[in-house]
């Protein structure tokens, strides 16, 4: 579900004010982000307090900007696999684990154990998603999707069980983004009517940096990351910890949810610009693996192994060709 984009949205601007505050903080708390060794019930209350205030803006929110105006009907379902070659569904992966790991990481802040850390991360990870498939399950344009619900389920799985078995995340779920360049021509309609593949992609998705980053699956890549050692110890011998391998899984020229045609105003239109998955091999770099003393710089790094670090690439993609990026973002 597109709803998806706006998840990314809301955890976004948690991220930035976790970085203010933290910032602000560290200039007079130096110790104020290291875990607490006991349960301290002060910043359970300010964690808690802070996890409220941003589901209850998330949930308000996302019912103004997608369902107020939209018909609303009786709860039902609605399969939407294989929309947007799949793409929406690897963002909610992303999402739950995503979220289960920031949740995780308050919680050890907070003094809970690893255990009780884990089982509330993959809690609220699961209750910010399910917020979304139950406000869709009474909307006409959509409908509660069990697809979108296993992805979910899927991503906060992965974290909680590697932190589990591992008490460490060796396989990290990232996301890259780059504006896209639209190819030149234009789109004809059954009446004649010409919009370019530059103009659909804006309607679809906006044409801002930030847009690209949250709504455009045709600039977006979601990855997999982990470092080689983690199969046989005789690699950890000359391969860096910090430097991991990763594989990637995008698509190109996605101007409808299945199908590249539409209708607007009673018009037929149809982009001939063929669907693609493309598959990636890079390098990435593992941030947590990096060294440093600063608290403030530590929790900079934590936050942003989030994203894939842009690196050269070997992408193949559904029409056979292979094609070599010397810098991928």
């Amino acid at each position: 579900m597109r709803k998806a984009h706006y998840n990314k949205l809301v955890f976004c601007i948690s991220l930035i004010a976790f970085v203010v505050v933290n910032g602000h903080a560290q200039s007079r708390f130096q110790q104020f982000f290291i875990p607490s060794d006991t349960l301290n019930h002060k910043r359970v209350w300010l964690a808690g307090s802070f996890a409220f205030t941003t589901y209850s803006v998330f949930s308000i929110g996302l019912y103004n900007a997608w369902y107020k105006k939209a018909k609303q009907t009786s709860f039902h379902f609605f399969n939407d696999y294989g929309e947007w070659n799949n793409l929406d569904k690897v963002a909610h992966n992303y999402n739950s684990y995503i979220q289960s790991s920031n949740v995780y990481d308050g919680a050890r802040w907070c003094g809970y154990s690893e255990k009780a850390a884990v089982l509330w991360g993959a809690s609220v990870s699961l209750l910010f998603q399910s917020t979304i498939e139950v406000m869709d399950g009474f909307s006409s344009d959509y409908g509660f999707s069990w697809p979108d619900m296993a992805c979910n389920l899927t991503g906060a799985g992965l974290f909680a069980g590697q932190q589990l078995l591992w008490h460490e995340q060796k396989f990290k779920l990232k996301l890259s983004a780059f504006p896209k360049k639209y190819p030149d021509g234009f789109i004809t309609g059954d009446n004649g009517t010409r919009i370019s593949y530059a103009q659909r992609a804006e309607d679809l998705y906006g044409n801002a940096y930030f847009s690209s980053f949250m709504k455009d699956y045709n600039a977006q890549t979601f990855w997999l990351s982990f470092n080689p050692g983690i199969f046989s110890k005789s690699i950890n011998t000359f391969w860096p910890a910090y430097l991991d391998l990763s594989i990637g899984y995008g698509a190109d020229n996605l101007f409808g949810g299945y199908k590249n045609n539409w209708e607007s105003n009673g018009e037929h239109f149809t982009a001939t610009q063929p669907r693609t998955h493309q598959y990636y091999l890079s390098l990435d770099i593992d941030l947590k693996k990096i060294r440093v003393k600063n608290n403030f710089l530590r929790t900079t790094l934590h936050i942003l192994n989030i994203i894939k670090i842009p690196a050269p690439a070997l992408e193949f993609n559904s029409p056979g060709n292979i094609k070599w990026h010397w810098l991928f973002f």
